[in-house]
């Protein structure tokens, strides 16, 4: 198996495919997965569809791996992204009787009260946020991965830290009266 890895102190492993070896495009995958699916559940998806988004993905980065340039990482993050946006059809409804899915129990280290104030936030600046500061993503990746200029996901970085600013701050004098 020939895989680069690119460490920096204080990160994961990435890991960047060489082949189309499929042992190869597992072990990238098995790094990514975490963070694809924390993706797509910031983006406003249940945790089903989160490992729903996951699991497509997975299979579309399968079969167009041949068209990926660059580092794995950012460009499967594309793909997540991507599907997360899309509307997910409802195939049939549950029948009458049926008890409704559990609610959800994701545990996160974040703090709550910034969880809280970043799903306040757009979907665009939540995830340009989420990707930038969370998945440690560069600029220039996020922009590739949201689809738009480095100029404009720079600009959904900076409306988003004020976006959180303005919300925490908020928060805090409500909590000081």
């Amino acid at each position: 198996m020939i895989v680069r890895a690119a460490t920096d102190a204080g990160r994961t492993p990435e890991f960047a495919l060489t082949s189309d070896e499929p042992r190869q495009f597992e072990t990238a995958f098995q790094q990514v997965s975490r963070s694809a699916f924390l993706l797509a559940r910031q983006l406003g998806r249940s945790t089903q569809e989160a490992q729903d988004i996951v699991q497509e993905a997975a299979l579309r980065g399968w079969r167009y791996r041949s068209t990926r340039t660059g580092d794995f990482r950012p460009w499967f993050l594309t793909i997540v992204y991507r599907l997360s946006r899309r509307r997910i059809p409802a195939w049939m409804p549950l029948p009458a009787g049926w008890d409704p899915p559990a609610p959800d129990n994701l545990r996160s280290e974040i703090d709550p009260e910034l969880v809280a104030a970043m799903r306040r936030l757009p979907s665009r600046q939540r995830a340009a946020l989420w990707l930038r500061y969370i998945d440690d993503l560069a600029v220039a990746d996020v922009a590739k991965v949201m689809g738009c200029s480095e100029t404009a996901a720079k600009q959904l970085l900076l409306r988003g830290r004020e976006g959180l600013r303005a919300h925490l701050t908020s928060r805090l004098q409500e909590e000081s009266s």
